[in-house]
């Protein structure tokens, strides 16, 4: 299961993400690093970015970035 698969106000916890080493060190240093909880605040259609509460931030990613960070609900 992946970010993107949350509905809006759903929660869970950062399982990893895959990808290349330039989206994990940039997502990492976002703060989206493994056992961390995630909420899912609001997705766009036609899989525009989708905006998440991390901790104590919001943050908006790209459709393509949140569908590497695979999640455990």
């Amino acid at each position: 299961m992946t970010l993107i698969d949350l509905n809006p106000g759903e929660t869970a916890t950062i399982n990893g993400i895959s990808g290349n080493s330039y989206l994990l060190n940039r997502l990492v240093e976002l703060g989206l690093l493994a056992g961390t909880e995630v909420r899912m605040v609001k997705q766009t259609p036609f899989n525009g970015p989708v905006e998440i509460k991390i901790r104590n931030s919001y943050l908006t990613i790209r459709w393509n970035d949140a569908r590497q960070v695979d999640i455990v609900v």
